[in-house]
């Protein structure tokens, strides 16, 4: 009996602290306002065949599509000014929601976020019929996580490239990012810190330095010095892991924007074959 009551303390414990880190980690919202773009509704099943929602743009000038991973918070909708940055330069737009974002159905977690993002790589290449070299995968802020698994999850697929703008250590290096705004690994209360959180965030860590070390395809990452949420030196350690990595550091540009980066993505694909 008394190890049936320490497995049920322990079952508690595991799903306390998974709904805990879930909410510090998450920030979705159901309701999305209509695009001003020519979207084309799109939809699929996750694994769990949980309906998965997003919106399409085909390319044009026989330019590649951008699969976009988007952040904690949100849903599409709220990201629109990424397409507007680099649909006008011909470039197929693929937006999509995690479960519990927007209209697609489920409750996000690092399982089920890594899941929706290969499903939705398979769906532009299935029903969209786009060859892999046709795909760039484009991750902005958390949506760098399952961009770095995708393409580590696909790395025998000819993908033409990666794109992390903002890109991350981790969740807990991120919860004292979050409240320092600085990133300084070397100091007392960073790595205090850092390990104090990490129980809570231990089902939604997002470790991300080991799938970059694994990266094979061109990787650019774009980074701005005025970037309040994501530490640019945070940004650039995470490169340090990455084998043959493009870098771009702006002077200007906001968290949740997009045009400092564009001069920077476009060039580096058009030198990719």
């Amino acid at each position: 009996m008394n190890y049936l009551f320490m497995a049920a303390v322990l079952a508690c414990v595991w799903y306390g602290l998974a709904r805990l880190g879930a909410h510090i980690v998450f920030r979705p919202q159901k309701k999305r306002w209509p695009l001003k773009l020519p979207f084309e509704n799109a939809a699929f099943d996750a694994p769990n065949g949980k309906k998965i929602t997003g919106v399409y743009l085909p390319a044009k000038q026989h330019r590649p599509t951008l699969l976009f991973f988007h952040g904690r918070g949100g849903n599409v909708s709220h990201f629109e000014q990424f397409a507007q940055a680099y649909a006008p330069l011909g470039y197929g737009i693929f937006m999509f929601d995690y479960r519990g974002f927007g209209l697609s159905r489920g409750t996000p977690s690092q399982k089920t976020v890594f899941e929706d993002a290969l499903a939705a790589a398979r769906y532009l290449m299935s029903n969209k019929q786009l060859r892999p070299q046709e795909i760039v995968l484009y991750g902005h802020s958390l949506g760098n996580a399952p961009a770095l698994h995708t393409a580590c999850a696909l790395e025998k697929l000819p993908l033409k490239a990666l794109i992390l703008q903002s890109p991350f250590l981790s969740t807990p290096d991120m919860a004292v990012c979050l409240r320092t705004h600085r990133y300084d690994p070397s100091s007392f209360f960073y790595r205090l810190t850092a390990a104090a959180v990490t129980p809570f965030l231990c089902f939604n860590r997002f470790e991300n330095t080991r799938p970059a070390s694994q990266l094979k395809l061109p990787v650019l990452v774009c980074m701005s010095r005025q970037d309040a949420t994501i530490p640019w030196r945070m940004s650039a350690r995470l490169a340090d892991y990455i084998p043959h990595a493009k870098r771009f550091l702006s002077e200007v540009g906001g968290h949740d924007e997009f045009a400092w980066s564009v001069s920077a993505a476009d060039a580096f694909i058009k030198k990719l074959p």
